[in-house]
């Protein structure tokens, strides 16, 4: 009986590995969504009235989730004259501990270094383009997830049972 149980935990344990895998998977691609979402409602609102900083900020951070928001309302302007703006972007996406490979956090940094440095048709081709990488890539990752996920599963499992054929 005490084995059983042990199989069981051990099964049960591996099958949680894989488990934890694709709902952390889930929540990067989210979080490119709406970080992609967010760069691109900045870019409208450029468009539409050149809006100040402000309130692309307010309008980017309703994009997305808990960790989106936090990245966005961290980033203060009261500040710049102590920080420049680039350098607020970056520290408030390592505050916001966004699930971001080095990649796609250099095409978010891209973004921050010409937001406010540059002309209006600049910026918007940069945040147009960094929104664009940010969706490609999570529509890669969501591919990636559907086709891996099985996989994933079924190799937790083999490997649990396999644990527990050594252990019995």
């Amino acid at each position: 009986m005490v084995k059983l149980a042990g199989a069981i935990f051990v099964l049960t344990g591996s099958w949680l590995v894989s488990v934890q895998k694709v709902a952390q998977e889930r929540r990067h691609i989210r979080q490119l969504n709406g970080l992609s979402a967010g760069l691109e409602a900045m870019r409208r609102q450029l468009l539409l009235c050149a809006a100040p900083m402000e309130e692309l900020l307010l309008s980017a951070e309703r994009c997305g989730g808990d960790r989106i928001s936090g990245f966005f309302q961290a980033i203060s302007l009261s500040e710049l004259e102590k920080k420049p703006f680039a350098v607020q972007w970056d520290s408030a996406a390592e505050a916001a501990e966004l699930l971001l490979t080095e990649e796609e956090r250099r095409t978010l940094s891209e973004a921050g270094q010409v937001l406010g440095q540059a002309g209006l048709e600049e910026q918007c081709a940069c945040l147009q383009a960094a929104a664009e990488a940010l969706r490609t890539r999570a529509k890669e990752r969501a591919q990636n997830l559907a086709q891996n996920r099985r996989l994933w599963y079924t190799l937790s499992a083999s490997a649990g049972l396999l644990a527990v054929v050594t252990l019995l």
